[in-house]
């Protein structure tokens, strides 16, 4: 822990507590629902009947099942809600809470050829911030230490100097991947005493070919204690292979752009674990909507409970996974989780006989 980043810590969670602990109080949120089972889902059945609720009356789209249950919702996709954009956001007078009508528009760059923009409310923004804290703390990274966020930078996700100062990013723009890329990203590393890094999957292959092949030195990679792979499954062999190398641990961020943090592996652990407290999941059969068995490859279906200015209801999210029971599993305190994640239900493979190839 550097002292930068306590410093900084410290001002963040005072200055939230002066504005009503916006941010904390989603944080001990999380972590109370996640680490209390019986209690957890009697909060997350609230949040649940709050939003169903509220999505009813006050979105045109989902008026007509005013009283329904969840499983009595329709399944949509991106394209479902893209042709029902203005019917399904709620008017910012009617989200609870929101004291001004800007309201944020998180965009998707449309990884399935579905570009997508959702509306945010100001709690929804508070919830994403407390994710990253809650789920960062979880693999043992505290809050504004140092952390390399490397990603393509568009203007959509770009931070101002003030805002990558305070919370102590370092934009790392990998739009290119070549040598001068890769040396430039490990001098960055090296030369800021980054703690964490984030990138996309497919970088850790090519960390891991640049390492592999001389041409890198991993000691420039001694200051990271994790780092965390996203958009991308992970090859397993890069996780083994930059562990033996650099010492870093990897582990994958189950997230996407229109809801947030999904669900995360832990340290040593290749299992998912399920975000309960953001969501309700669904894993559903790939050629119905009924639900799959446990063990069972299945479409995953999210409902966000706290996105009030654009419900986000039996959401198809177009990737996959296998859900297993989590009743005698200590590390999920008895939420179920995935032990696997597959990805674009598009991208998978199918045999001359017209089964599925599961790896």
């Amino acid at each position: 822990m550097s002292m930068g980043g306590f410093i900084k810590r410290t001002i963040y969670w005072t200055r939230d507590f002066f504005h009503g602990r916006a941010v904390r109080k989603h944080f001990v949120e999380i972590k109370h629902i996640l680490r209390n089972f019986d209690k957890g889902q009697i909060l997350q059945q609230k949040k649940l009947n709050s939003l169903l609720n509220h999505a009813t009356t006050h979105s045109a789209f989902y008026k007509e099942y005013q009283g329904k249950t969840l499983k009595e919702f329709p399944v949509v996709n991106k394209l479902v809600l893209n042709e029902n954009h203005a019917s399904v956001a709620v008017s910012w007078e009617n989200i609870p809470g929101q004291k001004t009508k800007n309201i944020h528009v998180q965009k998707t760059s449309g990884s399935t050829g579905t570009p997508f923009a959702v509306f945010q409310d100001t709690e929804k923004r508070n919830r994403r911030v407390a994710e990253l804290k809650y789920f960062g703390e979880d693999v043992g990274f505290k809050s504004h230490e140092k952390l390399g966020q490397c990603r393509i930078w568009t203007k959509w996700q770009s931070k101002s100097k003030s805002q990558a100062f305070w919370e102590n990013i370092i934009p790392i723009n990998i739009s290119k991947v070549n040598d001068e890329s890769l040396k430039e990203l490990c001098a960055t590393v090296k030369k800021h005493k980054i703690v964490s890094l984030r990138a996309y999957a497919s970088w850790y292959d090519e960390m891991l070919k640049w390492f592999e092949s001389g041409k890198g030195d991993p000691s420039d990679f001694k200051t990271v204690k994790v780092a965390i792979s996203s958009s991308e499954a992970l090859n397993e062999q890069t996780r083994i292979g930059m562990k033996k190398i650099t010492g870093v641990p990897i582990v994958e961020c189950y997230a996407d752009e229109e809801a947030g943090i999904l669900a995360q592996q832990k340290l040593n652990d290749n299992n998912y674990y399920l975000n309960h407290a953001g969501y309700i999941f669904e894993f559903l059969k790939l050629e119905c909507d009924e639900p799959a068995e446990y063990g069972e490859l299945a479409r995953i279906v999210i409902t966000d409970l706290h996105n009030y200015a654009f419900p986000l209801i039996r959401y198809d999210t177009g990737d996959t996974g296998i859900l297993c029971c989590g009743k005698n599993n200590s590390m999920s305190h008895g939420w179920d989780y995935m032990s696997k994640l597959y990805g674009r239900r598009l991208d998978l493979v199918y045999d001359i006989g017209g089964g599925l190839s599961i790896p």
